[in-house]
């Protein structure tokens, strides 16, 4: 069976076709020089198209970039005319992007640092860190070029959100540092270039994507995050417009994820699997949340059987390390891109969660970069930026609270701890299913006595059950009041009803968020309310009751009849 017969047996067991969603890198800052001593070719050019293909032998999507070019600083000085091969794209219902892959524009000027990949074909050297977008910043001002860092994952030790320099100064720096080493063969096309599928199947003409610039100044080239004005966003989805999270969750059914230890950068396969088993039950271990994600094969023979998660959908939730299929730019000096991850899901959507609707995962993947021990072959590092990346793998997008640590900029020495925004996270995106039991409605509670008010939720799956908020409303849910904050999660709970006559009271027990509240979003990710309004009414009066002595003065006073 061909790659394109299984991505159609995935399709039509998914019932649609499937794409994927955003995932996320995570970067060591690459300066220019390091860019001028690692590129064998430099060109200033004019991209002319961006093209989504399907290589039907191979059953990879890839992004495919027409460069014209104007000037070759670095290369033959004939050459005229290149075409890159970048990760991602679309094909038909079949999307798959990654954000450290620089996006080409038609139609702008850009100055492209290039490589060949292992077998020729050029892409851009240390992914978006080596495209520069060229443009008139003031009339009859110099020709800048710029870089966009932001939106681009997290980068370690940047100087800022973005760099522009002149022109002129970037192709002095570059003429001035000398190529580290001789470049491998590479040719002006990929070799696949005559036998592509183009986006919309067949030979069809191929289609022009058409990016847009989001509110952040990344680039989405397939028009389905809308751009946000918002400068405080907490947690968010992967994929605003297309969210996706793993069903299994619901059912309590474990999300397994496989290891390959193969290159692993702290050089012992066993400590390298245990630092990713710390980041799986950092979230399996969150109590507001029902992830249950659990390590699988240990020592899964990925690349023995499969092409790159990057490009081929295989089902299989997968680490990697050593960048197997060299999917990345290797580092040099300790620079470049750490590691990647995403996750591929099908375009059915299920029930609403909180409120959104949402797409259902079917892998998630996570490559860890070559020759980068000088960082990840610290274990609190490794376990970090693994928790970073499988959090966009359960659908989770970037966050600007300070402590996430799904925050775009990474800590260092922080281990797999997770913040209160990506509890948050978890708890809204995985919700437990909370059912209170008693009240339900249609009885009666007087001020002052003791009554009982009981719930289920579903199993955790560690120890910790949590806690639960006990509240109730008289004005039909306009506001709350507390009964109980922070109780235990043991579902039973003796409340001295409240002095607060009422005829129609609705309780509720609900989990919280801890941050503040997000767009979309309930304000508690699972709660449950009596399914009927019930009374609060006053204590009853009861008339004194005279003493037994006063009753025996009762009687010898009174008179009696013999």
């Amino acid at each position: 069976m061909n790659k394109i017969t299984t991505m159609a047996w995935v399709s039509s067991l998914a019932f649609v076709a499937f794409g994927a969603t955003i995932p996320a890198a995570v970067s060591v800052y690459v300066s220019p020089e390091e860019l001028s001593a690692r590129a064998p070719i430099v060109v200033e050019a004019l991209v002319v198209e961006t093209r989504s293909g399907l290589d039907p032998d191979r059953g990879t999507l890839n992004t495919y970039i027409t460069l014209d070019i104007d000037h070759v600083h670095r290369g033959p000085a004939d050459l005229r005319e290149v075409t890159l091969r970048e990760p991602g794209g679309r094909w038909g219902d079949l999307v798959h992007e990654l954000d450290a892959v620089p996006v080409y524009l038609a139609g702008e000027r850009v100055i492209a640092y290039l490589e060949p990949g292992s077998d020729g074909a050029l892409r851009t050297v240390g992914m978006f860190f080596g495209k520069f977008r060229l443009e008139e910043t003031r009339a009859r001002g110099p020709l800048m070029a710029t870089r966009d860092l932001d939106g681009q994952g997290t980068i370690l030790f940047r100087s800022n959100r973005s760099e522009s320099l002149t022109r002129n100064d970037l192709v002095a720096l570059t003429a001035g540092i000398p190529q580290r080493r001789a470049s491998d063969a590479w040719s002006a096309q990929p070799p696949e270039w005559g036998r592509l599928e183009w986006d919309g199947g067949g030979a069809a003409a191929p289609r022009l994507l058409q990016p847009v610039r989001t509110a952040n100044g990344g680039v989405d080239i397939r028009l389905l995050r809308p751009s946000s004005s918002r400068s405080d966003e907490q947690f968010v989805a992967t994929e605003e417009s297309n969210p996706a999270r793993w069903i299994e969750s619901d059912s309590g059914t474990p999300i397994l994820v496989h290891v390959e230890p193969a290159g692993n950068p702290m050089n012992d396969d066993q400590a390298a699997v245990g630092e990713i088993a710390r980041a799986l039950a950092a979230w399996t271990d969150v109590p507001q949340s029902r992830l249950h994600l659990g390590l699988g094969n240990v020592n899964y023979d990925y690349t023995g059987r499969y092409a790159s998660p990057t490009s081929t959908f295989s089902g299989v939730n997968i680490v990697l390390f050593g960048d197997p299929y060299n999917d990345i730019s290797d580092p040099t000096q300790c620079s470049g891109v750490l590691a990647i991850g995403g996750y591929w899901r099908d375009e059915s959507i299920g029930a609403p969660v909180n409120q959104v609707s949402f797409h259902r995962a079917l892998q998630m993947y996570v490559i860890f970069n070559n020759n980068f021990e000088c960082f990840l072959g610290n274990p609190e590092n490794l376990a970090e930026v693994a928790t970073h990346e499988i959090g966009h793998g359960l659908g989770f997008g970037h966050s600007n609270v300070a402590d996430s640590i799904m925050r775009s900029s990474a800590y260092g020495n922080r281990g797999p701890r997770l913040g209160n925004d990506d509890i948050d996270a978890a708890h809204c995106h995985y919700p437990h299913t909370m059912t209170l039991v008693e009240p339900n409605g249609g009885v009666l509670w007087n001020t002052g006595e003791s009554e009982t008010i009981a719930w289920n939720v579903t199993p955790e799956v560690g120890s910790d059950s949590g806690t639960v908020d006990l509240e109730y409303t008289t004005d039909d849910g306009a506001s709350w009041k507390p009964i109980a904050a922070g109780t235990a999660n043991d579902g039973s709970y003796e409340w001295s009803v409240a002095d607060d006559p009422a005829p129609t009271v609705t309780i509720r027990v609900v989990r919280h968020i801890l941050g503040t509240m997000v767009s979309s979003y309930p304000n508690g990710c699972s709660s449950d309310l009596s399914d009927g309004a019930l009374s609060i009414g006053e204590a009853p009066t009861t008339p004194d009751k005279p003493s037994a002595r006063r009753w025996v003065e009762r009687f010898i006073s009174a008179p009696h009849l013999l």
